[in-house]
């Protein structure tokens, strides 16, 4: 963990969530463990025998290969969510349900045989769920201490902006002021004037004073104040998060929400934490971790066809680079170059260094300002006359973008998600481009199996939003699918 006075690094919230989780899931795995193995062992001193024979060896080494099934389990409980604060009460009974519902699923395989026989004996299971619910219980308490001593030492702090001057604020502030916390509050803001007296936290009228000086090791903004207008907590909430915070508001009347909120308390008073996509936490690992094997997958199988296209694209042009590098907008922003093989004559690229600077410049030069008028409009040409022979079947095959395969693999890509963008095409994304720079621009997705060039640019915009908005396991899936039958038909690839 980072100490909470140095500096910020890129992404430190979901470096510490992850942390959190990573030590749940590892003793969350040895409580469940111990619980099954000592099960074993009061069964096995019993005078009666086993009903299906079994070494203390062999049963340990089956209760260690169920070790990813009770992660999964525990997260599709909930568990992981480091973000939502429960009571001790409430984390026991959490607790109880997931490892009653998991022994009973063994149970379940054990009398129907598909994983073999599991449970030696018809107490070890009733063991389990006792032994199991003490050690996890107790283990996650102890991680929950381990967490107090290293917040009270200032070591893994949130750093927090409360915006308001009310008695809430002050409630707020108390709460998260204590020790052990997990937050440091960095500042306050009260709006319009108010006056405010939070002890040692300074006060500003504005945001922007409040985030001078701050920006780089500042975590989240949390809206305390219930009496703004909702223009005002839609501009507070666009203005936070288009710096790549995180925003959390105490609700009103209005019920302004986003497409993935969240509600949580903070004191006891209900908090929305704002998230601008679904894709998070568990479905941001899993995400990754897809994208890793399925690119590894599609490059070990399409390496021969990777090098033949480098070969004939430097023969064709042997002074001339193989790859064309395009700039475009990654997550949160960041400018990012995106490979492709290169499909047009070197002569008219563009670029840096090169003769023309855009596209619209090597159209003009060529006295085709229809095309320059069709670029402008769409950031596409259907016939575009600086693309090759062979230039053109690779965009017709869409074999062009296997390079893109390397920018999956480096994490500035994902397999599946919005469109890679210039920064110019950013406005034409209005109040929602925060909401784009949200996740991690992917080589296909809704945009080329709904058309792709088909399809207009307006729609494209809208097609982007609604993958953010409404990102699922199964979304993935089905674009992937569509994908294949898109890319065979060869439909809008131009």
């Amino acid at each position: 963990m980072r100490r909470s006075d140095g500096a910020k690094q890129p992404r430190a919230t979901l470096h510490r969530d992850m942390t959190h989780v990573m030590l749940l899931a590892s003793f969350d795995a040895f409580a469940m463990f111990e619980a099954l193995t000592l099960s074993f062992s009061i069964r096995a001193t019993a005078p009666r025998p086993l009903l299906q024979p079994m070494s203390q060896m062999h049963f340990a080494l089956l209760a260690a290969g169920l070790t990813p099934l009770w992660i999964f389990i525990f997260a599709v409980g909930g568990l992981y969510d480091v973000k939502t604060v429960r009571s001790r009460s409430n984390e026991f009974s959490r607790v109880l349900a997931v490892v009653v519902v998991g022994v009973m699923s063994l149970i379940v395989l054990d009398y129907m045989r598909f994983a073999g026989s599991i449970f030696p004996g018809r107490s070890v299971p009733i063991f389990s769920i006792g032994l199991g619910v003490v050690l996890v219980f107790g283990c996650r308490q102890f991680v929950r201490w381990m967490l107090r001593r290293a917040w009270t030492r200032g070591y893994g702090l949130r750093n927090v902006i409360l915006v308001g001057a009310g008695p809430i604020t002050q409630r707020i502030l108390n709460d998260l002021a204590t020790p052990g916390s997990g937050y440091r509050v960095l500042a306050a803001v009260a709006p319009d004037g108010q006056e405010a007296e939070f002890g040692p936290v300074p006060v500003y009228p504005t945001l922007d004073l409040a985030l001078a000086g701050r920006l780089h090791i500042l975590d989240e903004v949390l809206q305390a104040d219930v009496d703004l207008a909702r223009s005002e907590v839609e501009k507070l909430m666009a203005e936070v998060t288009s710096r790549g915070l995180v925003y959390r508001f105490v609700p009103n009347q209005y019920g302004v929400y986003a497409a993935s909120s969240r509600l949580g308390t903070i004191a006891g008073v209900p908090v929305m934490d704002v998230r601008l996509t679904a894709l998070d936490g568990w479905g941001a690992v899993y995400k990754r971790v897809f994208d890793v094997g399925a690119v590894l997958f599609i490059a070990l199988v399409a390496s021969p066809l990777i090098l033949l296209t480098m070969l004939i694209i430097k023969l064709s042009e042997p002074s001339a680079p193989v790859f064309y590098r395009q700039m475009r907008l990654g997550r949160d922003g960041k400018l990012i170059n995106v490979l492709k093989f290169r499909t047009m004559a070197w002569k008219y690229s563009t670029g840096p260094g090169r003769p023309y600077g855009c596209p619209a410049d090597a159209f003009a030069a060529m006295g085709r300002e229809d095309l320059c008028i069709e670029f402008l409009r769409d950031h596409k040409v259907r016939k575009d006359p600086r693309i090759t022979r062979f230039g053109k079947l690779l965009r017709r095959t869409s074999f062009d973008e296997l390079p893109q395969l390397f920018n999956v693999l480096s994490g500035e890509l994902s397999l599946i998600g919005p469109r890679p963008i210039t920064p110019e095409e950013l406005d034409r994304y209005g109040p929602q481009r925060v909401s784009f720079l949200a996740l991690k621009p992917g080589i296909t997705g809704l945009w080329q199996v709904s058309g792709r060039n088909d399809v207009t640019y307006d729609e494209r915009v809208k097609l982007d939003i609604y993958y953010i908005e409404n990102w699922s396991v199964k979304l993935d899936l089905a674009i992937l699918a569509r994908t294949t039958a898109a890319v065979l038909a060869r439909r809008g690839a131009y």
